[in-house]
């Protein structure tokens, strides 16, 4: 094992983040199913790249992102709370820490880490965006979230 982590480490944090994920889907499920709580994230503040490092296990509103045709993105690190969205699919219902709201997933989007820009985006549907990185991956997940009517929430 130590051996593979020293010669491939993006395969082992690929590995890791796949496990990962799929535990905490499997967590998500139980608690849906037997408390009927739905996946939740935390917002903190609105910055750049200083306030993502934080890791403070909020999404953090990324100033960068800001242009015409793309909702505001809130991004987290994989390895910091960032990962939850990872195993989402549209139509997953989730919650936002201090908003009674229940969002619904209506657009998923993966760009690469490296070769995109906010043109990746443009049209992206939502009235927010979350985003993480895959682990070991040059690749970005951005998951465009729609509050869903009143009625219509659990």
């Amino acid at each position: 094992m130590v051996a593979a982590a020293l010669l491939a480490p993006q395969a082992v944090e690929k590995t890791y983040g796949d496990v990962k994920t799929a535990v905490i889907q499997q967590v998500d499920q139980v608690r849906q199913d037997v408390f009927s709580e739905l996946p939740s994230v935390a917002l903190g503040v609105r910055g750049g790249i200083a306030e993502l490092d934080r890791c403070d296990g909020t999404f953090t509103e990324m100033l960068s992102y800001e242009r015409d045709g793309v909702p505001p993105v809130w991004a987290a690190h994989n390895n910091c709370g960032g990962d939850v969205t990872l195993g989402w699919e549209t139509g997953q219902h989730i919650r936002i820490v201090g908003d009674e709201q229940v969002y619904e997933v209506i657009d998923i989007r993966y760009t690469s880490k490296i070769w995109s820009s906010t043109d990746d985006l443009v049209g992206l549907g939502g009235d927010l965006a979350l985003q993480t990185c895959f682990y070991g991956e040059d690749r970005m997940k951005f998951v465009g979230l729609a509050p869903l009517p009143v009625a219509a929430s659990p």
